[in-house]
């Protein structure tokens, strides 16, 4: 599976609530963190299928942080692309 914009949310979808998906073996899910004050950024979470984000361990999940901007979405995009498209799984 290879990423583009359109696969991901405008801005304001990740106010409410987390995008989940799976690729190649690796479920991810991408989300709003932070809070006014010490401003937003996305946090993409990742971790091996074959179990929901809340039955894998803590020690399985690996996060990234990206900025909570269009820009951000488009890092986010790169990122998934070159770390899971060609992945065999």
């Amino acid at each position: 599976m290879i990423f583009a914009r359109k696969d991901l949310f405008t801005l304001n979808y990740y106010k409410k609530q987390p995008y989940t998906a799976s690729c190649s073996g690796t479920r991810i899910r991408l989300k709003r963190e932070g809070d006014e004050e010490q401003g937003y950024w996305l946090e993409l979470i990742t971790w091996p299928e074959p179990f929901a984000f809340d039955k894998t361990p803590e020690e399985q999940k690996t996060s990234y942080r990206f900025d909570y901007s269009e820009e951000g979405i488009c890092a986010v995009i790169d990122w998934l692309n070159e770390n899971l498209a060609g992945k065999k799984g």
